[in-house]
């Protein structure tokens, strides 16, 4: 969840938002299917007649003298933490005269199950359109795991609690009038797994980061980005794939690799009517400790399954979703969505595959297209209720 606020706050100032495409949970691990490609500065929008773009109006606030920066409140659901309270806070600067807008925020989340988190997040603007991005992010994530594979069944759950620290760097070089970007990235990651139940398989040690993993990531990815709009896109295309390797010779791992690639593209059916689709799939390779595994089920991807439900070394899904306004500031929004795990992409089958969908309300909190987002979804094991920021793509 504390990820979702960052988008908002970077609307708020009118800066390039840090991790924009980043999933809205708490946990945030479903934000590795796109995590630095949103670091990087938004093509700009082209500005529609008579409506402010993400670089225009509220950007006027951020201008205004003695309010560069910004703080506030904001609760969230979700089935995987229930009831949850975060907080944000953000400051936009230059670097120099000339140079786009920078900025650095603050965002901290708790919920009612004793999940936390902490996220730092910066983007630095030089000359030329080249912008150096930082995160890091400490979490304490009681957590649980039902097993690897397609079928894993739902007796096999396991308690656990989950807590890390993770680095990310990144430098983007703008290409293309800066629809197309790319540039290097540094990942790592030092984790630790408690609360183990006895007996079972995490503690058995016969996983991958059961006793706690460190590795450091190296790698690239590759953005295009042609949607007129970052939080509420009308039209465009967006596809992004990344890549990064841990070698087992660095901190305490197997060695391991993980990439993911995801498109989406959005299209304007009149009257305000748009339908979008997306589709990624995520591979990871050597020994990936598992809970970096590939997984279905997030606030993005197949809402109505529990985030990590499903997990294996392949992870793919595709959805729709249909957005129709309401009147004033409501809209609303028909999703339906589907895909599956497995140990590799030959052994995928339709025999396994997971569907969800659902319904839900949006309340739009400002011109930029940042709502405050209600899904109802389900899976055929019940409804699952969602009520956060920020659209699911």
């Amino acid at each position: 969840m504390t990820l979702a606020l960052l988008p908002l706050a970077a609307a708020l100032l009118g800066a390039a938002a840090p991790f924009p495409d980043a999933a809205p949970a708490l946990a945030a691990e479903t934000a590795l299917l796109s995590p630095l490609a949103a670091a990087q500065p938004e093509a700009p929008p082209p500005e529609a007649p008579g409506s402010p773009t993400a670089e225009t109006g509220v950007a006027q606030l951020a201008e205004r003298p003695g309010r560069p920066w910004f703080a506030f409140p904001s609760i969230f659901w979700l089935p995987e933490t229930k009831l949850g309270f975060a907080g944000a806070a953000g400051l936009h600067f230059h670097v120099s005269d000339g140079t786009e807008a920078s900025s650095a925020f603050l965002v901290v989340g708790y919920t009612v199950q004793g999940q936390g988190s902490v996220d730092l997040s910066s983007d630095v603007s030089l000359r030329g359109g080249t912008l150096l991005s930082g995160r890091f992010r400490a979490v304490h994530y009681p957590d649980s795991f039902y097993g690897i594979g397609p079928s894993s069944p739902i007796e096999a759950r396991e308690e656990l609690t989950r807590r890390f620290a993770e680095l990310t760097l990144t430098a983007e070089f703008p290409l293309l009038d800066r629809r197309l970007r790319a540039g290097p990235r540094l990942q790592g990651r030092v984790e630790e797994i408690t609360g183990l139940k006895p007996g079972g398989l995490i503690e058995s040690g016969a996983l991958p980061g059961a006793d706690g993993f460190s590795a450091l990531g190296f790698g690239a990815s590759v953005t295009w980005d042609s949607r007129d709009q970052v939080l509420w896109p009308t039209q465009g295309t967006f596809a992004q794939g990344w890549y990064l390797h841990f070698p087992s010779w660095i901190g305490r791992n197997g060695g391991y690799s993980r990439g993911s690639a995801e498109a989406r593209i959005f299209l304007p059916l009149g009257r305000g009517r748009v339908l979008g689709l997306a589709a990624f799939l995520e591979e990871a390779h050597g020994a990936t400790p598992f809970t970096l595994l590939p997984k279905l089920g997030s606030t993005r991807y197949l809402r109505g399954i529990r985030e990590g439900r499903y997990r294996d070394r392949v992870s793919w899904a595709a959805q729709a979703e249909l957005r129709l306004p309401l009147g004033g500031r409501m809209a609303g929004a028909l999703f339906g969505a589907f895909g599956d795990v497995g140990p590799d992409l030959e052994a995928l089958t339709a025999d396994t595959l997971k569907v969800a969908g659902g319904a839900g309300l949006r309340l739009r909190l400002t011109d930029q297209g940042a709502n405050l987002r209600l899904d109802v979804a389900g899976s055929g094991t019940g409804p699952e209720v969602y009520l956060l920021l920020l659209e699911a793509f």
